[in-house]
């Protein structure tokens, strides 16, 4: 199973943003690992955790946690 968009990410100040499409994720987000900014976490169109990591807007992870 994949998630599904959009996916929610809510930042540590508790400010959320949805992101509607892999491209619109990548552009805005540019780098962000969900494991290591325990403050933010992502979720899918769902409500299903999400496992998202970006590198120099390159997506190295997008899966189900």
């Amino acid at each position: 199973m994949q998630p599904e968009f959009p996916i929610s990410v809510r930042f540590e100040n508790g400010e959320i943003e949805s992101y509607d499409d892999l491209d619109e994720l990548i552009y805005n987000l540019e780098d962000f690992d969900s494991e290591v900014n325990i403050d933010c976490e992502a979720r899918d169109a769902l409500g299903r955790r999400v496992r998202l990591k970006l590198k120099l807007l390159e997506l190295k992870e997008l899966s189900l946690a």
